[in-house]
């Protein structure tokens, strides 16, 4: 009962912290590990949180220059934003305010909702504006029954100076931090 209760407040506690919408760093300082995520409707919000919260990561979030409206992320329709921007490989939407230094972070964990079977071209604008030279890169991604895998090789055909990118994980953005961290070893 105890180690339920405790998943329990762990869960809620990394929900809090997502729907903070901290947009710079959430907590330690000091960290070697930076959690930089996108979330249009707040499942991935719950997944990066508690990534941060297991790791004692830094958070960031990227926020879309024009923000993403209801009738946007309407998947069902062919002619909504999502789906024009999906079909659009070289499409780039703007990153509004998006200012971080990944200079001092060995390890970046990017988290992402699939929409269409890969990421969100907002993640690809994020990728193309860094070099990841020297650093070890985690891609996590929420999603309602698509897989990782065509997001992560996207993002190795993407990315710059030639980081280690891992295989990554879709996971439930309710996973506890203590499940995190016991997957997270695990890679």
């Amino acid at each position: 009962m105890k180690r339920i209760i405790i998943k329990l407040l762990s869960s809620l506690f990394a929900v809090i912290m997502g729907l903070s919408g901290l947009t710079s760093v959430a907590q330690a300082a000091n960290s070697d590990t930076a959690v930089i995520f996108f979330s249009a409707t707040g499942n991935t919000r719950g997944l990066a949180a508690t990534a941060a919260v297991a790791l004692g990561a830094d958070k960031y979030e990227i926020l879309p220059a024009k923000p993403y409206a209801r009738e946007d992320l309407d998947h069902y329709n062919e002619n909504c934003r999502v789906n024009v921007e999906q079909k659009d490989k070289a499409l780039r939407p703007e990153i509004k305010d998006l200012n971080i230094d990944i200079t001092p972070y060995k390890t970046i964990v990017i988290a992402y909702p699939i929409w269409g079977a890969e990421e969100p071209r907002i993640i690809d604008t994020f990728i193309e504006s860094y070099d990841f030279s020297g650093k070890t890169i985690v891609p996590l991604c929420t999603s309602g029954g698509n897989d990782i895998q065509q997001s992560v090789e996207n993002i190795k055909k993407l990315i710059k100076g030639n980081p280690v990118v891992k295989d990554g994980k879709r996971l439930m953005s309710n996973i506890t931090a203590e499940d995190f961290k016991n997957w997270y070893e695990s890679i």
